[in-house]
This record gives structure tokens, sequence and C-alpha cells, in this order.
């Protein structure tokens, strides 16, 4: 896994390119308003898994089953359904083996009966690498008498088409004081990863925040605090 500086740019790069496929093949423009649609569509990276999740508006007819389908714009085919995502009651699939190719712009559709009836359906364009929400990754950390240990956990199997350019940040706020920490992450990262925030004042508690900056602010999602008090005399486990 690479995990770099660049989002910025390749963030740039992503979103000329998905301006040119849209003029070229006008699939955009022919889709229906999002916004007159009965249900939301929304993808988020959950411990590197595509995750395709939706609410639908009108709370007094909710539908008992859904049925999630795709295509690939650049084909132009007709829609296929999502194995594992057919006649399910959950509000949410998991589509990560959907996604062939992080550069394609794919259109998702989900539809919701009740019973035999279709109440409604609603469809999105996702340029993954312009859409997709990430949620932070799961990590734990362990205090000494100057140091802290954060592990941050990885999949050990992360497709590679979901390897991103985004960097990791380890936050670490102590009395009101908020250090930004991005650590050298090796390419192809995957398992856990040890990083360590040391030359700490003993006697405080200190507090860390693990998470994926984006060049939009807006988006980025960050774990909630841990935190450790570092007392005097805690002996290290780490060199």
């Amino acid at each position: 896994m690479l995990l770099s500086q660049n989002a910025s740019a390749i963030r740039s790069l992503n979103l000329i390119l998905m301006v040119f496929i849209s003029l070229v093949f006008g699939v955009l423009c022919d889709l229906p308003d999002s916004s007159n649609e009965p249900c939301n569509l929304k993808i988020t990276l959950q411990n590197f898994r595509s995750i395709l999740s939706w609410e639908f508006k009108n709370h007094s007819v909710v539908p008992t089953h859904y049925t999630s389908l795709y295509t690939v714009m650049s084909r132009k085919e007709a829609m296929k359904t999502i194995e594992d995502c057919v006649n399910t009651t959950r509000s949410f699939c998991d589509i990560t083996r959907v996604w062939k190719n992080i550069h394609e712009v794919y259109i998702l559709k989900v539809e919701g009966f009740r019973g035999t009836t279709l109440l409604g359906h609603c469809m999105k364009a996702f340029f993954l690498a312009m859409d997709i929400s990430f949620e932070p990754p799961e990590f734990e950390i362990v205090g000494f008498t100057d140091h802290i240990s954060v592990m941050v956990k990885f999949p050990s199997d992360i497709e590679e088409r979901l390897q991103m350019d985004l960097p990791l940040v380890i936050e670490e706020e102590s009395e009101g004081i908020v250090k930004k920490h991005i650590p050298k992450m090796k390419r192809n990262m995957s398992g856990n990863f040890t990083y360590v925030i040391d030359k700490l004042i003993p006697n405080t508690n200190h507090c860390v925040s693990v998470y994926f900056e984006s060049a939009d602010q807006a988006t980025v999602v960050k774990s909630p605090l841990k935190c450790t008090f570092l007392h005097p005399g805690q002996e290290s486990e780490f060199s």
C-alpha cells in the first residue's frame, strides 16, 4: 500500500479524467437528478472494503428488502445485479469485488421492495477516487514514561485496486497542543504498523487520533480520541 502526500495532485488529475469521461459519453447528463430520487447513495471505505449504503427518504413506507445493480459507464452495458446484494434486508452492501478499475466511472442502482412491490429506486454515478469517503483505520495505543506506541491495524488482504495515495495522519494532543505526525509507510503496506511518538512529558495525559488526510478537509473523518496518562517509571517494551 502506498500512502503519500500527493493526494491533492492525484485528486486534481482524477477530476480532469472525470470531466473528460462525462463529456465523451454524456451519461452523467442523462442520469436522473439525485435530489428528486427516493433514496441517497453513498460509498465508504471501511477497513479497506468498499461499502455501498443507502437511505430511503420516505420513512412512512420502508422497503423490506433491497437489490443492488451496477454497470461501467465506458462499456455501456446493461446493469447487472451485484452478488450477495440481491433481496438483502440490510441497508448496505459490500461491493469491493465490483471495482475492477478505480479510474472508471461506475453507475450504481438500488431498488427497494416491500414484498413483490417495487417501492422505488435510485441511481448515482461514482468515480471511486473522487466520490468515496474514508473511515479511519483501527488502532491501539500504549503509554510509557515519555513516549506512546501507536499500532495501526491494516488488513492483510487489501485489494490492490484500493491502494490509495492518501497520507496517514497520527494526531497527538496534550494540554491543548495538537501535533500532526505523518509516518513514512512502506509500499504495499498490510498488517499492523507501529509508530512511536517520543520525547513526551511524563505525568501528563496524551490523546491520539488516526485518520486519512484529504484535500477536501470537509470530508476528513477522524477517529475518536484514545488517551493515556504517562506515569513515571513505565518501562518501554519497544526499542
